[in-house]
């Protein structure tokens, strides 16, 4: 009887084991899948920027210093970690109120359907950026949730399975946002 009991106790803790194991490796996949969605609009994103380059050039007879900043960030949307790709969109679009400024003394620039296209497709990127940083964040706090609670920290542990890191606004551009006026835009 004691012998049962036994086999029962440690098959309960096997199934357990394995479930806990399968929910902490599904988490991770659920994780990369949303970093996925980032990934795409990002890329999107990054196509479109030579598109907007070009239209501004042709338009602006010299805004040199803004074509280059957009270039710059381009490249870092295109290259780098994903933190530093963030970094980059995060400065791309700090930008966009000075194209748009920048449209308005060029008055064939505003009026140009391809810059307002291209505008256009930008800011639908940056929606759904933000959507998908939204569900980035939740897979993470989700995993990050199963790696310190009671008992799926003992398989974490076991796995050596370390926090992922949220995809957070940094503290300069949360002020820059609580500052923002009208005027700046």
């Amino acid at each position: 009887m004691f012998m049962w009991i036994v086999i029962a106790v440690i098959a309960v803790l096997v199934i357990w084991f394995v479930a806990t194991y399968n929910r902490l490796q599904r988490l991770k996949v659920y994780i990369s899948e949303a970093w996925s969605g980032i990934d795409v609009q990002l890329k999107r994103k990054a196509n479109i920027l030579p598109n907007l380059v070009d239209v501004l050039k042709m338009q602006m007879k010299y805004e040199g210093d803004l074509l280059t900043n957009i270039t710059a960030a381009r490249s870092g949307i295109v290259n780098g970690s994903n933190a530093d790709r963030m970094k980059a969109d995060n400065a791309l679009t700090k930008m966009m109120p000075n194209i748009y400024a920048v449209a308005e003394n060029y008055p064939q620039l505003a009026s140009s359907s391809s810059f307002t296209k291209l505008m256009s497709e930008i800011k639908d990127c940056e929606d759904k950026i933000t959507y998908s940083r939204n569900r980035y964040n939740i897979a993470v706090a989700e995993f990050n949730m199963a790696l310190v609670t009671i008992p799926s920290n003992i398989v974490a542990g076991m796995m050596s399975l370390q926090k992922a890191e949220l995809f957070e606004i940094s503290a300069q551009s949360r002020e820059d946002a609580d500052n923002m006026r009208i005027k700046d835009i």
